[in-house]
């Protein structure tokens, strides 16, 4: 392995793991205060999987971040300020959009667990992975504000990790 491949796989560990722990204590104290213990949006009749198991949900987008934020957190930390606040938002974005089709997949999945599993099953998926993508943005935009926070930790802790994960 060499030394740029051991370098990103810390930063992968790095960004994941503390992304991950950042957002599932994030979850956990918005659920205990916000009115109705509801973190998450969601669409109209939609069937709340993603309120009922999130840590996967989390784990996904955390996992997604960690992979952009490690190739990508050296030289947004080197730029200024309206530099780094304009990768950031990049960052969230593409965080989005890497992760709506693994989560749009997993709601698929947790759907067929809730119900029956279709001889077709792997198809569903795929369904669901398109579905993630049309609609996996507007259940962010509907979980404030706990993707509001999400931008805010994301902004630091890719600050953070690119000055303590120097090569």
């Amino acid at each position: 392995m060499s030394a740029a491949t051991g370098a990103f796989g810390r930063r992968l560990l790095f960004f994941w793991l503390s992304s991950l722990a950042l957002a599932t204590a994030g979850y956990f104290l918005l659920r205990a205060l916000l009115p109705g213990h509801r973190v998450f949006g969601s669409w109209y009749r939609m069937l709340d999987y993603h309120d009922r198991h999130p840590l996967p949900y989390i784990a996904v987008c955390c996992f997604c971040y960690g992979l952009l934020a490690a190739r990508h957190a050296p030289a947004i930390a080197r730029q200024p300020l309206g530099r780094r606040l304009g990768a950031t938002a990049l960052l969230v974005v593409g965080t989005v959009l890497l992760s709506s089709p693994v989560g749009g997949a997993l709601w698929h999945l947790h759907d067929m667990q809730a119900g029956y599993f279709p001889a077709n099953w792997p198809a569903v998926l795929l369904i669901g992975a398109g579905d993630g993508l049309l609609i996996g943005w507007l259940i962010l935009l509907l979980s404030m504000p706990y993707n509001a926070l999400g931008v805010v930790a994301c902004y630091f802790l890719t600050l953070r990790g690119a000055v303590w994960l120097r090569d």
